[in-house]
């Protein structure tokens, strides 16, 4: 099939649904510690429960959207659910403000509207495929709204925090989540569905199902480097390097303006290279970052590697969903539901272990813990790289295992 290079109307309208829904729910996950703590008047610890309740249904939503659409469940329904639980969940904390609210209402809402991420994704893998488009480079440019959103959502919630309140951040939440809702009549696709699986390609076996897990978990290390670093940043510049108060906020920004065109530049080099060797490249520059970042003493030093830290990451973004997404096997639905739970099983976890980590050790500890990580996700690469190869070889290709288009994956 010729690819498409340029994309119609609809694609558009699909990047700017991601772009407004991951606007409207990025507001909300940074500032919900702060709002226990300081808005609720509630211990720290309670922070975890919270954490806790919301990761176990966004997990378990995520895999049963996945599934469902898989079995040609309508993505523009599911999605409706999403954003539905979404405005439930915003609309009820700017009514009404307490922790048992918070833990029941809008901790059930808010891990159901927390599958419209990848249920965003699978609509727009999906549609490119049916357009005829270039799939890597859509998806990079998917990935590329969530990191756009995720640089006006969070620091709009805190504004509003600082000026007006808790409450106004909750109201204006719900109001962009009017404005998603919206963007749902205009951008989806009415009784959209998967294309119907070819014929038994249900009987492939577990062996898909272990590359894909293997896929996937490289993922989730990749996430657990980037938020142990991230959240141990700022203490590790100001209080044991002595840095100034405003080097955080400058390291961020470097990454994130680098950031945006690495992903982009990241499709390109996945087509001439594959997405596997792409990857092994962001994992080598991020062990190697993370080790810089522990014994800088600059400020120049500390530019140069946030803007080195922006190209590993973005890299690894533009890439990350189409490599899983290539061990499909038939299943999108699935796959992207677990590209999506492995960033956030790696982002739970990387916040937690950080203040373990920092407690018992320092703030470097956890950044050299996070070149550790990157480490765990080459491995993870080389791993499904192994068992990839096990799986083409010819006496499991005698088995009946469809392995098509793993090739392009790269060795």
């Amino acid at each position: 099939m010729q690819i498409n290079p340029r994309m119609d109307r609809q694609a558009l309208l699909i990047l700017a649904l991601v772009f407004v829904g991951t606007v409207s729910s990025s507001m909300l996950m940074p500032m919900m510690g702060l709002f226990i703590v300081d808005g609720l008047n509630e211990a720290p610890w309670k922070i975890g429960i919270y954490s806790l309740i919301v990761a176990v249904l966004t997990v378990a939503a995520n895999r049963v959207f996945g599934e469902r659409i898989d079995r040609g469940g309508n993505v523009d329904r599911l999605l409706l659910i999403s954003i539905g639980s979404f405005l439930v969940a915003t609309t009820s904390l700017a009514l009404h403000q307490s922790y048992l609210l918070l833990v029941t209402v809008g901790a059930l809402f808010l891990g159901l509207s927390r599958a419209a991420l990848s249920t965003m994704f699978t609509l727009g893998r999906l549609y490119a495929e049916r357009a005829g488009m270039d799939v890597a480079r859509y998806n990079s440019w998917l990935r590329m709204q969530t990191s756009l959103a995720w640089m006006v959502g969070p620091a709009l919630s805190f504004i509003i925090i600082g000026e007006w309140g808790y409450r106004a951040t909750f109201m204006t939440s719900a109001a962009l989540g009017c404005l998603w809702l919206a963007m749902w009549f205009v951008a989806v696709p009415r009784n959209f569905q998967a294309p119907p699986k070819a014929e038994g390609a249900e009987d492939s076996g577990g062996g898909a199902d272990w590359l894909l897990l293997l896929a996937a978990s490289s993922c989730v290390f990749f996430a657990l480097a980037n938020v142990l670093y991230i959240s141990a940043m700022p203490m590790f510049f100001i209080q044991e390097l002595g840095l100034p108060h405003y080097a955080p906020g400058l390291s961020l920004t470097t990454k994130c303006l680098v950031e945006v065109p690495a992903i982009f530049l990241a499709a390109s080099f996945a087509r001439r290279w594959g997405e596997r060797r792409v990857l092994y490249a962001a994992a080598f520059l991020a062990i190697g970052v993370f080790l810089a970042i522990a014994e800088i003493k600059t400020m120049p030093q500390l530019v140069l590697t946030a803007a080195l830290e922006g190209i590993y990451y973005g890299t690894f973004a533009g890439v990350g969903i189409t490599f899983v997404q290539g061990f499909a096997d038939g299943k999108l639905g699935r796959a992207t539901s677990m590209y999506i739970n492995s960033l956030f099983l790696g982002g739970t976890a990387g916040s937690l272990l950080m203040g373990f980590v920092a407690t018992w050790f320092d703030y470097r500890t956890v950044v050299l813990l996070a070149a550790v990580s990157a480490f765990c996700a080459l491995l993870m690469l080389f791993a499904s790289r192994r068992a990839d190869a096990v799986l083409r070889s010819p006496l499991t290709a005698a088995s009946g295992f469809d392995h098509q288009a793993r090739s392009n994956k790269g060795g």
